[in-house]
């Protein structure tokens, strides 16, 4: 048991470290296009484009190629994921051609799309039912803590040495962490162990065969859940790549000043998935998940009202933001899409985790041009009216899933009756 115990410490540590890895090279870009713009003459609706350029291929690949993890295992998925990915941008900062830039965020964003799925198969498999939503809600910190180690490392960088020097030592670490996740991401029965607690359902006949994404798809909630998630990444990206911009232009924000504030919309999202993980392992995890988000909806409307205040109502409302929007990121595309791809032995969590993550991904690549050309030709004001209409729809999405998850817990409680008369 002590053993297992220092095995489950080490696969969380390390899935933790290797997640955070992949915001090192997606991160920065937020904080060096003020750089690119006033050097390059990029408009925003460019620097929108790179946006989608990395998050377009990303979702694709995550939605069609999630299963990388259910066939070829986490480790080597993961390890290749990073050591791809440190290789695409590591001399992002050599070049000046737009169209070279995108391709090179293209390769980044198709080399980082299986490493979230990759991470969700292996931390379910290590630890019991029970704990899932826990386990998954503090795992989620990493990208929140990636995020704000990379705005950090990127700030410093860029105000010493210009936007061209900061992915370089960046990429240059995310490609030494692959060698370390190929010794450390190991499953249970590499270690013939069993996890106590950890229901393991017979595989049924027939699920040999990569299902379908529109087989996924329709498996009850993953619709919704997949909705949700759009909306929740469309605001969760907008925030990191252009709460920069906002704060510096519109605001006339110093770079320090605006790190400090990006950070705190960090801070608050690792609080917000360590809390909203813990509370969904004692009760209902998407009746928690819709009160974060109609939270987040909230948190908007009086940061819109607020914004000129000053730092300090900036500071608190980006706090709460974080922890009501990022918190639920994780359990929707983590612990409950793995618990529905795994149920009645499906063998799909990584699976549905991709499509259900990919999918919200989308949110992603919309937000680089439609952010880009709402601002340039209506104004920030008219940006954060579409983020707090997004959350309503995202809300309406979590709720109708909580119905279902209901309505099926009520039927098999009725045949369960019926089979014990």
């Amino acid at each position: 048991m002590a053993r297992l115990k220092v095995l489950q410490v080490l696969i969380f540590v390390s899935v933790w470290v290797f997640y955070a890895a992949t915001y090192l090279i997606r991160k920065p870009l937020g904080v060096i296009k003020v750089g690119m713009e006033e050097e390059l003459n990029f408009s925003k609706t460019q620097l929108g484009w790179m946006d989608t350029a990395v998050m377009l291929p990303y979702s694709l690949v995550q939605m069609s190629f999630g299963t990388a993890a259910d066939n070829i295992g986490p480790r080597r998925t993961v390890t290749a994921c990073l050591a791809l990915t440190g290789m695409s941008m590591m001399f992002f900062g050599s070049w000046s051609s737009y169209p070279v830039f995108l391709l090179l965020l293209l390769l980044s964003g198709v080399t980082q799309a299986p490493a979230w799925p990759a991470c969700c198969k292996c931390l379910a498999a290590w630890f019991p039912d029970k704990n899932q939503n826990t386990v998954f809600g503090f795992m989620s910190t990493s990208a929140y803590g990636g995020s704000m180690i990379a705005t950090a490392i990127a700030v410093y960088l860029y105000n010493y040495y210009g936007w061209r020097f900061v992915y370089l030592p960046l990429s240059l670490a995310v490609l030494g962490l692959s060698c370390v996740a190929w010794f450390c991401l190991k499953m249970p029965e590499d270690y013939m162990l069993t996890i106590p607690g950890k229901t393991v359902a017979p595989e049924r006949v027939g699920t040999k065969s990569k299902p379908s994404i529109l087989e996924l798809w329709r498996i009850p909630m993953v619709s919704e859940l997949a909705i949700a998630m759009m909306c929740l990444k469309l605001v969760r990206y907008s925030m990191y790549l252009w709460l920069p911009v906002y704060l510096m232009k519109a605001l006339n924000m110093s770079p320090s000043v605006t790190g400090i504030l990006s950070v705190m919309f960090d801070i608050g999202g690792m609080a917000g998935s360590a809390i909203l993980g813990y509370a969904a392992d004692k009760h209902s995890s998407l009746f928690h998940t819709w009160l974060a988000v109609v939270g987040s909806t909230l948190c908007f409307i009086f940061f819109l009202l607020t914004a000129t205040w000053g730092t300090t109502y900036n500071a608190v409302l980006l706090l709460l933001a974080g922890a009501c929007i990022c918190g639920p990121d994780a359990l929707l595309g983590g612990s409950a899409a793995v618990a529905i791809g795994e149920k009645d032995g499906r063998n799909a969590g990584a699976a549905v985790a991709g499509l259900v993550n990919g999918f919200g991904s989308l949110g992603g690549v919309l937000e680089g041009p439609l952010v880009g050309c709402i601002t340039e030709m209506y104004g920030w004001n008219t940006m954060f009216l579409l983020i707090i209409a997004l959350l309503l729809i995202g809300s309406f999405s979590v709720l109708r899933a909580f119905i279902i998850q209901k309505r099926q817990i009520y039927l098999n409680n009725v045949i369960a009756l019926a089979d014990a008369e």
